[in-house]
């Protein structure tokens, strides 16, 4: 009868919560759909995400439900105000996961009305303060209710040992805080085979075009390194408000032949991208005064690790998380045009190098940086940080 009574055992109800959820693009909400997806296999799963066009048709292709709010700009805060209490009664949830702070406002809000503990995902820039535009300026005006809110939550889950700083910043003490480091599919992401048999697959950067991605710097290398008669080619996938800046650069700087601007491109050819490419390279850099521009991780740098790439990586940020220096790739000053052209000679000439950097990329992802690794251990954590209020 015990052992009956323990099968019957209902699973754990979890509510995750977002402002950033497929179909929209960006790291945020790839991860807060994988984090979903692997929760799904051991809790009951519901989503709580703003509105967006195409999302009705897209939420029918998962294994858990998605609820939408109305997608109001500058109302989305007050809409999850109402929603949140309603899906904690509705689905009698146990653990609440916000994927921003600013939804987590709700839960502290109606924490002493409700028992499920909140937890808090970070990521980096969305905690920081700056005017660079309205919203941002709406969030620094949150700033006590922001510090209140994570100090209030079960546990803080930072992507980075980077992000974990900047939390501890707020006040959290340190027991609640557990750096839980994104991951990558290593099923949808893997060692393909070039299209190209010439073997000059070249250099690869998938990001969006902005100031701090450090495509600028290099296009520089690229320039420097033609003295030394080194050509590869370079491929740029994203778009941002850099794009006509770099055009021009590249125009300059007499690299028309090796630099392709490929833009936004579908799944498929993203694949095809890392496939034909020799070596990943995203020179991040942090820019003073742009709190806004700042890289919490790189979860690029882990598609291009599963894909079998070397990596080249700015050390910035949350990014020494993200690549094993010497190992799956080489970290770069990110300000030094000539320490990221040695980095691209060292590994664009030493194939054999690059290899076994690849392999043990692949390596890493298998074995570590997944969505498996990641899921299961935010789960265990949430479940160990609240087990006396599950329990009692």
């Amino acid at each position: 009868m015990v052992a009956l009574r323990r099968e019957e055992k209902r699973l754990v109800n979890v509510l995750i919560v977002g402002t950033d959820f497929p179909p929209n693009s960006g790291g945020i909400s790839t991860y807060s759909r994988e984090i979903a997806q692997v929760l799904t296999e051991r809790c009951s799963v519901t989503v709580l995400a703003p509105g967006a066009t195409g999302s009705r048709a897209f939420d029918e292709t998962f294994c858990f439900e998605v609820v939408r709010t109305p997608n109001i700009p500058f109302l989305r805060t007050l809409a999850f105000l109402v929603y949140v209490p309603w899906l904690l009664v509705r689905k009698r949830t146990d653990l609440v996961l916000h994927t921003v702070w600013t939804t987590a406002l709700a839960s502290h809000m109606w924490h002493r009305f409700f028992r499920a503990p909140y937890f808090v995902s970070v990521h980096a820039s969305e905690i920081l303060d700056d005017n660079r535009s309205i919203r941002r300026r709406i969030k620094g005006y949150l700033g006590r209710w922001r510090r209140a809110a994570l100090r209030r939550a079960a546990g803080i889950f930072p992507v980075s040992r980077y992000t974990a700083r900047l939390v501890e910043g707020f006040g959290v003490a340190k027991a609640r805080i557990r750096v839980i480091t994104h991951g990558v599919d290593p099923v949808r992401f893997y060692p393909g085979t070039a299209s190209d048999s010439s073997g000059d697959g070249g250099l690869l950067t998938v990001a969006r075009l902005d100031l701090h991605k450090g495509h600028d710097k290099v296009l520089e290398a690229l320039a420097r390194l033609r003295d030394e008669r080194l050509s590869p080619r370079y491929t740029i996938v994203g778009e941002g408000e850099e794009r006509a800046r770099l055009a021009r650069m590249t125009q300059a700087l007499g690299l028309q032949e090796q630099v392709t601007f490929a833009g936004f491109v579908s799944d498929e050819e993203l694949l095809r991208a890392y496939a034909d490419a020799e070596v990943f390279i995203m020179a991040s850099r942090e820019i003073p005064g742009r709190q806004d521009l700042i890289e919490g991780f790189g979860l690029s740098f882990l598609e291009a690790s599963a894909s079998g790439l070397p990596v080249i990586a700015g050390r910035s940020g949350g990014v020494p998380d993200a690549v094993l220096d010497g190992k799956t790739g080489l970290l770069v000053d990110p300000c030094d045009v000539g320490d990221i052209a040695r980095a691209i000679k060292c590994l664009v000439t030493d194939r054999e190098r690059a290899r076994r950097m690849g392999e043990k990329g692949r390596k890493w992802v298998e074995e570590e940086m997944n969505w498996d690794r990641a899921g299961g251990t935010l789960l265990d954590a949430m479940q160990e940080l609240s087990r006396d209020r599950l329990s009692s």
